[in-house]
């Protein structure tokens, strides 16, 4: 039964979620130098060591992690495809829960390949409480979850008793804001680590450049990191619109109203770095309305490109770090507002003339 699992809801989260781990991946190895990876991490773990604040929030990072597995196990089961699983029921109880164990260890897989180097150096360097809570919260975590697959398997068919009842009212969803609710409920980790991606990169350009904090380049520079930070987050919507909004096409909504629409949900999206950014720049209109608009001009720029090239990822990464350096050289001479204004007029422009000729079913 564990090969079986192994070949089918394993592979399939794996396959569901290749574009996250590619991320990721990026993230942990891409964007450093060669040289400088093994130091730059060494520095990392122990500065996660060194403050209890950033260690748990590591550990929720890990937890959110597991939940997401979790979920996406939880969801496949209810497939036709996959109520051979509940037989799982007629074995003893310590083979499901072993069963259920190393399925999420090799589920958490990308996570332990990164703890077991992290508790070396605890060990190394001396950080022994912290060595044992990693450890102990990564088995607590791996036994919850395995515990709860184990109750689903054998109790799911015993109603839950409801001791309260509170009137829950229903909330209607206008149709610009299923992106919202798809990233809130299907992509919540996605989006998760592109928001500490975001307000870490962003605190760590201010901090670099601390002495000369007051220059608005600098604080458009920790926008662009914020700006970067949320791009696979605006392939995952993109993606979403070509496999289970395609059919929006037909719906009697003209182009303003689509384009207001997508430049109301950047704006809630990137609201929490929008009110950072305002605190950053201390209250002062000019500096603050020409991050905004850099800030959306870049994002929105992001989803024309991924509607040109198709959503090919490889392509993607390259447009990236074209992107990077373009924004680099323009916002250190000293353009932002103009460069500004002209991404968000080429996106009009190619929304008002491609958006229709451009076949839903062709991208992805």
């Amino acid at each position: 039964m564990l090969k079986l699992i192994l070949k089918t809801l394993t592979k399939e989260f794996y396959a569901a979620h290749a574009g996250l781990f590619l991320f990721g991946f990026y993230l942990a190895f891409g964007v450093v130098e060669g040289s400088q990876l093994l130091s730059y991490h060494h520095t990392l773990m122990l500065m996660v060591y060194s403050s209890p604040l950033i260690l748990v929030m590591v550990y929720g990072f890990w937890a959110l992690y597991l939940l997401k597995c979790l979920f996406f196990i939880r969801k496949q089961l209810k497939l036709a495809q996959y109520r051979f699983v509940f037989l799982l029921a007629a074995t003893k109880k310590q083979q499901q829960f072993n069963l259920w164990l190393k399925v999420y260890v090799l589920l958490f897989l990308p996570i332990l390949g990164y703890i077991i180097p992290m508790i070396y150096v605890g060990l190394v360097e001396g950080y022994y409480i912290g060595v044992l809570a990693t450890i102990s919260f990564t088995l607590i975590i791996l036994s919850a979850v395995s515990a709860y697959m184990f109750r689903i398997i054998n109790y799911s068919h015993v109603p839950v008793k409801v001791y309260f009842s509170f009137p829950c009212p229903q909330l209607k969803k206008p149709y610009w804001t299923w992106p919202l609710y798809y990233l809130s409920t299907e992509q919540t980790l996605m989006l998760f680590l592109s928001k500490v991606l975001s307000f870490s990169l962003f605190n760590v350009v201010m901090w670099m450049f601390s002495d000369v904090s007051n220059d608005l380049r600098v604080a458009l520079i920790g926008i662009l990191a914020a700006v970067l930070s949320h791009s696979m987050v605006i392939q995952v919507m993109l993606k979403q619109e070509t496999d289970q909004l395609s059919f929006s096409r037909s719906l009697p909504i003209n182009l303003r109203t689509r384009i207001a629409h997508t430049l109301l949900v950047f704006l809630l999206i990137f609201l929490p770095e929008i009110c950072f950014y305002g605190y950053r720049t201390q209250g002062e209109i000019q500096p603050f309305l020409v991050g905004v608009l850099f800030g959306i001009a870049g994002l929105m720029t992001l989803r024309m490109v991924l509607y040109w090239i198709k959503l090919d990822l490889d392509r993607y990464f390259k447009w990236l770090l074209a992107y990077f350096f373009i924004s680099m050289f323009v916002i250190l001479s000293g353009y932002a507002l103009a460069y500004s204004l002209i991404m968000l007029s080429t996106y009009l422009l190619y929304f008002f003339f491609f958006y229709y000729r451009t076949d839903l079913k062709e991208i992805g």
